[in-house]
């Protein structure tokens, strides 16, 4: 139950990171175009961009997680046996965990300080950047928890999220615990 809560999050999570991207580009292009045509700058074009970018980074940070998008090498994972690669999986994704745990509650607690506050951007305009320090925190905590079920699930004998590059094998409803059994565990970055 909750790593069907945890893929559709980063699902949307995903989407939202996907349009953000969509946004930076669309901010950048048209001041880029209102510049060449009057020599001026649109206003809050740079604002909206930075805010797009850590909008399509943090909430984009779940759904690599669940994707197997991060960046991992198995140059000594493959070398291991079954046994010893579970064991380094359990290491490497408990490490995960407690990074993205530690992340999540300092995100949190400058997240609580900005809002209260009510931190903004001074430039052209006053950019309120008490909100991205939210999306921040609840990026990592997604990302927290999408570690913790990777944990749960190589010391369960299945395998981590994304573990064959496409989250909707696991993903089918028929969850008899027999997926990818006896094949080598990946563990991140490792």
């Amino acid at each position: 139950m909750i790593e069907t809560a945890v893929i559709a999050v980063s699902r949307v999570f995903g989407i939202l990171a996907s349009l953000a991207v969509v946004v930076v580009m669309l901010a950048i292009a048209l001041d880029v175009v209102t510049r060449w045509i009057t020599g001026a700058s649109l206003p809050s074009m740079v604002e909206i961009s930075e805010s797009a970018l850590v909008v399509s980074i943090f909430l984009g940070l779940p759904w690599a997680a669940v994707t197997g998008a991060h960046v991992s090498v198995s140059l000594l994972t493959d070398r291991l046996g079954q046994r010893a690669g579970r064991v380094v999986a359990t290491i490497a994704w408990t490490l995960c965990s407690l990074t993205a745990a530690w992340f999540t509650w300092t995100t949190c607690s400058r997240a609580l300080a900005s809002t209260g506050l009510n931190e903004v951007r001074m430039g052209l305009v006053q950019w309120p950047l008490w909100p991205l320090r939210w999306v921040i925190a609840v990026g990592f905590l997604v990302l927290t928890l999408a570690c913790v079920v990777n944990l749960l699930r190589i010391n369960t004998g299945r395998r981590p999220f994304g573990a064959d590059g496409d989250v909707t094998d696991d993903d089918n409803g028929d969850d008899n615990g027999d997926d990818n059994r006896g094949a080598p565990l990946p563990a991140p970055g490792i």
